[in-house]
């Protein structure tokens, strides 16, 4: 077999931001700061080593894009080792990458409908589900995707622009929205840039949207174009004897800015791609494995268990499995107002004990935490099953006891139609460490290291939302869906059977499907992990930050009526608060920014906004369209506190332009009680 190439990560995080030149590369750790680069995407170093960065915006207040950063590495009989151009062997390194944006082609997001998880009758076609902009029809359909088609770059031709005006001469269905379309005009999806080592840096577009159509949901309307995108990495490794080696492809996901970078997600993506390859790819039968039968040697639930199939003997690692969840419930204190949550993660007892003695603590604290019930299981449990996905309270009764946990909404506590889950669970494997982590089957001490190219792609996709999924900020369940892996972490690129060159041929003649749904196996396509996503995504950002689901009916969120209305008694939950966050700590200092601040939060008796002060994260934004036209004027959430002490507050806020805006809203309140 001859030499053997892989690209990482797997799966490369970028983000939009306005900024028409400034940008940083995606953190290298969960819960870690983007690192400081130059304009061709080189890692800056000082003093202390890698530079990361302490600024999100540019000096005109726009927000700087994140870069995706993508590396060689080579399979070696001693494990993988990065190849560079300083390598003697590497004459160039040849990236083509082809991203696109479906969402106009694909099926109104309909919370669970459509994931065939649930078996084929949950389709998208068997659930009658509506397509965005059903008014188009046959094949003008496909010149509503953003299609700008491949580039290609290297060392010797390194940088490339997704651009309407550039589109390949021998790609012929290249598309962008038409022009004159409202809004703003979407030019640029995105770019690519080669670094000094032969490394591809991948960047999305500017959080750009075209359209100007009414917005009632937090779907989004037909009539829209945003600027987000995935699509495929390819390399081609060109070696000094002249031989050539095409590498695994990987995967570019381009999504919304992250507020809050250092803080992370109760479930990340990487959970939930780490759940789907323990399950679904055999990533390691120690942990799980579909061949041996355990769910007797596991506690039920009302007679079920989540848990068949995994090691009841397997020891978890209580710092990288069991901590990190609490860590992260802790942490949402600041991004979203719940005192409960701080004290969950630090109960009166040492949560890394293992002794026998502290065993009913632990037990006690893991019997908190819902019990997932998986899709397959869904019709047959989702009602029987104590402490489930649709229960809120701890007691038998389901109306007394405290919050379980997490506290966040589920992937559908929004409408009464297919699959329901009011509340978030823990992955399967997440619950299954912490049931480990109960029983005193765990250790405790430093974790075992893990390759570079394994850190990479842990932390690429450890940054993004994996639950809940309605539909989520970077991608959604379509992520749990096994079909679309090739491997762990790696996505099954349709039309891929190793040669690059082939399969930018076959799409250069057939373009994008506007019909193929990936979770049936056949591949991923260039658009396909965000065609699902609100369209804009400023809808859902804008719209999904807390919601109310009812308690006492597990088959009713809303009214039947139509009007959209929660059906109480009702509990107010989170959705994604490290991405999206609820309430914030002021932390401007500078007299002009609080007085601004109190002209926008309009709080009674207050002529000021001290720093310090607990206050909505999205004050001054009062719909959709606002959120379309300001969103890069929000703040990010930093922590500015000492060595071992955090301390989150809101920085770079635009609190100039968003007094203007409330200047600006006045005024046409004024104008319509005057129409009146």
């Amino acid at each position: 077999m001859g030499r053997q190439f892989q690209i990482h990560p797997r799966v490369g995080t970028a983000r939009v931001g306005n900024s028409p030149e400034q940008f940083y590369l995606a953190p290298e750790t969960i819960g870690g700061l983007p690192i400081q680069c130059d304009e061709n995407g080189n890692v800056m170093q000082d003093e202390g080593g890698t530079r990361f960065v302490d600024q999100f915006k540019d000096s005109l207040g726009r927000v700087r894009r994140q870069a995706a950063r993508f590396r060689i590495f080579e399979e070696r009989s001693e494990g993988l080792r990065q190849v560079t151009l300083e390598d003697e062997d590497i004459e160039r390194i040849e990236w083509t990458v082809h991203i696109a944006n479906k969402k106009p082609i694909w099926f109104t997001f309909s919370e669970l409908q459509g994931d065939l998880e649930f078996g084929p009758e949950n389709g998208y076609e068997n659930q009658h589900c509506v397509r965005n902009n059903p008014d188009v029809q046959g094949a003008d359909r496909k010149a509503l995707i953003i299609d700008p088609g491949p580039r290609t770059v290297d060392h010797r031709t390194p940088r490339a622009v997704f651009s309407r005006y550039n589109i390949p001469s021998d790609y012929q269905f290249g598309s962008f929205p038409p022009v004159g379309a409202g809004g703003v005009q979407i030019d640029v999806l995105g770019e690519l840039r080669v670094d000094g080592h032969g490394g591809l840096v991948a960047l999305g577009g500017f959080g750009s949207v075209t359209g100007s159509a009414e917005i009632t949901s937090f779907r989004g309307a037909s009539g829209y174009w945003d600027d987000v995108s995935d699509g495929y990495v390819m390399a081609r490794i060109h070696l000094a004897d002249g031989t050539t080696v095409d590498a695994d492809p990987g995967w570019l996901l381009v999504g919304s800015p992250k507020f809050a970078p250092e803080l992370v997600n109760i479930t990340t993506l990487y959970d939930t791609m780490y759940d789907t390859a323990i399950r679904g790819k055999r990533l390691d039968t120690e942990i799980y494995d579909a061949e041996r039968e355990t769910a007797g040697e596991f506690p039920l639930h009302g007679g079920y268990t989540p848990l068949n199939h995994f090691n009841p003997d397997y020891e978890v690692c209580y710092t990288t499995q069991v901590k990190p969840i609490m860590d992260r419930i802790a942490g949402y204190r600041w991004v979203a107002d719940i005192p409960y949550l701080s004290d969950f993660a630090h109960p009166s007892f040492d949560l890394s004990d293992a002794s026998e003695e502290n065993k009913e603590r632990r037990e006690r604290y893991f019997s908190f935490f819902r019990v997932p019930v998986l899709p397959e299981d869904y019709h047959a449990w989702i009602d029987k099953v104590p402490n489930g996905p649709n229960q809120l309270f701890s007691g038998e009764d389901g109306l007394e006891g405290i919050p379980l946990m997490p506290l966040n909404s589920g992937d559908n506590s929004v409408t009464n139609r297919g699959p329901i889950y009011k509340f978030e669970t823990l992955s399967p494997t997440q619950y299954f460490f912490m049931g480990q982590w109960a029983k005193g089957k765990f250790r405790v001490g430093e974790p075992e290291e893990i390759c570079e190219a394994e850190q990479m792609d842990r932390a690429s996709v450890g940054n993004c939302v994996g639950a809940p999924f309605s539909p989520g900020i970077e991608t959604t369940w379509i992520s749990r869906n096994v079909p679309i892996y090739d491997a762990p972490f790696q996505l099954k690129l349709a039309h891929f059977d190793g040669n690059n060159h082939l399969t930018q041929a076959y799409y250069a003649g057939h373009g994008l499907s506007t019909t193929a749904d990936e979770a049936d196996g056949q591949g991923c396509e260039p658009g396909d992990l965000t065609k699902r996503m609100a369209i804009p995504w400023q809808a859902d950002f804008q719209e999904c930050a807390v919601q109310t689901p009812n308690i006492t009916n597990a088959s009713v969120n809303q009214f039947a009526d139509g009007t959209g209305i929660e059906a109480p008694p009702a509990f107010y939950v989170y959705w994604w608060p490290p991405q999206s966050p609820v309430h914030v700590v002021t932390g401007s200092v500078d007299p002009n920014d609080q007085v601004l601040d109190a002209s926008v939060s309009q709080i009674a008796g207050q002529p000021i906004i001290p720093a310090g002060q607990r206050v909505p994260y999205q004050r001054g934004i009062i719909n959709v369209q606002d959120m379309i036209t300001s969103w890069f004027r929000l703040g990010f959430i930093v922590d500015q506190g000492a060595p071992g002490f955090e301390y989150f507050t809101e920085q770079e806020r635009g609190f100039g332009s968003l007094a203007q805006l409330e200047v600006l809203q006045q005024a046409a309140r004024l104008a319509t009680l005057r129409a009146k």
